[in-house]
């Protein structure tokens, strides 16, 4: 005759076990929801706060094409200045090495001036651009606060707590059971454990 206490624990440890799969499930359900609609969150934010993000790209897409037009500048002096040096009518004229002169120094000042403004708009573009990173890093907090503050998580954070309860006292039951020993626990590999008590309990 089977020990009845042996029995009683193993039939409480499979209704332990029945009811972690359950809440197991039910994890697994609510982390996959969280999970779709946390980029719906992320995209309701960013939608709120859009026109500020897109003042941002616009400004930084804006300095690029500055830069660009700029550069484009730079390169139309250098021709200008490589094309007067280098044409012969103009180096026949009595007034070529004053010329020449005025036009080096108006070329100097002017490629001064245009390489500082790439290198401030190079530096705005940069403080745009840790500005756009901040601006992810802050949606995605916000993101996360929502989340955070749902049912559905809440929900979640008490599965996981009832779920690591239900697996401290399974360890602690399942040792206890000479038939199943040994036995290595986890979460996917329930279904067994409860197939093998199910036989040890009709045989």
């Amino acid at each position: 005759m089977k020990d009845s206490n042996m029995q009683k624990r193993s039939a409480f440890v499979l209704s332990l076990l029945n009811e972690l799969n359950d809440v197991y499930k039910e994890l697994k359900k609510l982390s996959s929801g969280i999970e779709s609609n946390s980029d719906n969150f992320y995209e309701s934010i960013f939608n709120s706060s859009k026109v500020e993000i897109q003042g941002d790209i616009d400004s930084f897409k804006s300095n690029l094409e500055k830069m660009k037009e700029i550069n484009m500048n730079i390169t139309a002096k250098l021709n200008e200045w490589y094309d007067f040096i280098k044409d012969s009518s103009e180096i026949r004229k009595v007034t070529f090495p004053i010329k020449m002169y005025f036009m080096k120094k108006d070329l100097k000042n002017s490629i001064t001036k245009m390489n500082a403004e790439i290198s401030n708009l190079s530096i705005e573009n940069r403080f745009i651009r840790e500005k756009i990173i901040n601006w992810e890093q802050e949606l995605s907090v916000k993101a996360l606060h929502e989340i955070r503050n749902g049912q559905e998580f809440n929900s979640y954070e008490d599965l996981v707590r009832k779920k690591d309860n239900l697996i401290i006292e399974l360890k602690y039951l399942l040792a206890t059971i000479p038939d199943l020993a040994p036995v290595e626990f986890d979460l996917d590999n329930i279904d067994r454990i409860i197939d093998k008590l199910l036989k040890i309990a009709a045989a």
